[in-house]
């Protein structure tokens, strides 16, 4: 696929990381595009190294769409995946959420978000609307 022209790749919702660093004594945060390789920047402060991050996601665009090289896209997340797995693996698996008394689908979901601290938000009350 083509690349398509800068404010298409400026508007895309693209992963953006921030993370402290340390060094000659003083603190300062580190801001990252996950999907755009090698773009970084850093700030004294959060703010500033966020501000800075989108003068850097733009410059890598412009630089890139020049060259001609390819544009990675965020990625999409669907909500499904599939998985290999050893059938021994998957054999335990299945005994185990038979004995919780649940589907091994949603077994595995919460094994997995409890293996990486993920907490689901919870759902927000709707409010009654006055007619």
């Amino acid at each position: 696929m083509a690349n398509r022209d800068l404010e298409y790749y400026l508007r895309l919702p693209y992963t953006i990381t921030l993370k402290r660093g340390t060094g000659d004594g003083e603190e300062y945060r580190i801001a990252r595009v996950l999907e755009l390789p090698h773009c970084m920047t850093h700030g004294a402060t959060p703010e500033e190294a966020l501000r800075a991050i989108e003068d850097a996601k733009g410059e890598w665009l412009k630089s890139n769409l020049e060259a001609g090289l390819p544009i990675p896209e965020p990625t999409k997340f669907t909500g499904q995946y599939h998985l290999r797995m050893p059938p021994s693996l998957h054999e335990a698996l299945a005994r185990k959420s038979e004995s919780e008394d649940v589907s091994l689908n949603q077994f595995m979901i919460v094994a997995l978000a409890r293996a990486v601290g993920y907490a689901e938000q919870p759902a927000r009350k709707r409010k009654a609307v006055s007619k």
